[in-house]
């Protein structure tokens, strides 16, 4: 892990501690590249470093999502939540209701949106999660 990486800036600038554990989630969660339950990621960061326990995952999961660095996303009523980084503060995606598939896409078109916002309720937003829920092209076969 990159002590340039954006995310790493993100913890100093809250006053965190770099531990190894954090650094090794980060990596294994810049590695998914996508969406990963928790049993995927403990998966993961001891593919990369076996001394890392799930506390650890778990405890650097839940500080990500204080700091806005990751974000759980709720697929179909699941539970369990399925992590995303918020690249840029921001991250996108179309869920298919049928086979949970999961389409992410990049310009959401939300800028003067957020200008708005925070200019009517006086704050400065720091990121967003847009999910839209819908039917995907293949399922859409299968139900014709």
């Amino acid at each position: 892990m990159d002590s340039q990486s954006p995310y790493i800036q993100i913890l100093r600038e809250h006053g965190c501690r770099i531990t190894q554990a954090r650094k090794v989630v980060l990596r294994a969660l810049e590695n998914a590249a996508g969406h990963y339950t928790s049993a995927q990621i403990i998966e993961a960061v001891a593919g990369l470093d076996p001394s890392i326990g799930r506390a650890s995952v778990f405890r650097s999961l839940e500080l990500f999502t204080r700091l806005g660095i990751l974000r759980p996303t709720y697929i179909s009523g699941n539970m369990t939540p399925a992590y995303v980084l918020m690249t840029d503060g921001h991250h996108h995606h179309v869920i298919c209701n049928k086979c949970q598939a999961i389409h992410d896409f990049d310009d959401c078109g939300l800028d003067e949106m957020t200008r708005q916002l925070e200019k009517r309720l006086n704050l400065r937003i720091d990121g967003h999660l847009l999910e839209f829920y819908g039917v995907c092209a293949d399922c859409q076969v299968v139900d014709a």
